[in-house]
């Protein structure tokens, strides 16, 4: 009489089993996480290379006058203007400048694009601050902010000063965009002290992505970056390259 041959797993071996997969899912989880954030980190830099080189193409065009971070708007009580409103520095990047219902400049808008980051979740909401400066939704998407240096603040009441390329004598330390998110006070720059000191992003596993004016970019840590006061000669430094009055 043939014996019938049971192929069917036992419960033992199939607790086994499951064991194993979960041992291997708990080891692999965090490998694939890194590799996807490895994978964003690389997307970011991409845009930041991007936006990088809508400036070279806009200091060409303009022989050499930097675009501001905060451009002077015009006249008492109209809305500050921002780099990323600048219509000839987002063509550069493929970009429209939207307006709403009164002709105000808006941004980029709400769609992802260059400008964001993959890793920023919410691209269109702005940095909590509170108690003055709570998250808020806004009417553009947003991930990088320009090195608040480039221009004054964005005030009717402060004259505004274009700068030129030839004052960054080191361009390979002069930062000019990186991972942030500012407030609505302050949605486009970052700088050594103050509000926008904390719209730094180190969203990339503890680092900022940066791009320089040489076209370079790095990664850094919250301790690679010269922050100090407003009254801290490091300010004139080459890597903030602050203006001396």
């Amino acid at each position: 009489m043939t014996k019938k041959v049971n192929n069917a797993f036992t419960l033992v071996e199939l607790l086994v089993v499951i064991s194993i997969i979960g041992l291997l899912t708990g080891i692999l989880m965090p490998v694939l996480s890194v590799a996807r954030e490895q994978g964003r980190c690389v997307v970011c830099k991409s845009n930041l290379k991007n936006i990088g080189f809508a400036l070279r193409v806009y200091l060409d065009d303009y022989e050499g006058k930097m675009p501001s971070a905060d451009p002077y708007p015009g006249s008492y009580g109209q809305k500050s203007q921002h780099w990323f409103m600048n219509s000839v520095l987002l063509k550069n990047m493929g970009l429209e400048v939207l307006k709403d219902e009164d002709g105000e400049l808006i941004g980029p808008g709400k769609e992802r694009s260059v400008l964001t980051c993959p890793t920023h979740r919410h691209p269109d909401m702005t940095r909590d601050s509170p108690p003055d400066y709570p998250a808020q939704e806004r009417e553009y998407s947003l991930s990088y902010m320009a090195n608040g240096t480039l221009g004054v603040s964005g005030k009717a009441l402060v004259a505004m000063e274009y700068r030129h390329e030839s004052e960054y004598r080191r361009p390979s330390e002069a930062m000019m965009f990186c991972d942030g998110n500012g407030t609505m006070q302050t949605p486009g720059t970052v700088l050594y002290d103050g509000c926008p000191k904390s719209n730094f992003e180190f969203r990339h596993r503890g680092k900022v992505n940066a791009i320089f004016l040489d076209q370079h970019i790095e990664s850094l840590k919250e301790e690679d970056i010269p922050f100090c006061t407003r009254f801290d000669e490091r300010r004139f430094g080459t890597f903030w390259y602050a203006k001396k009055k």
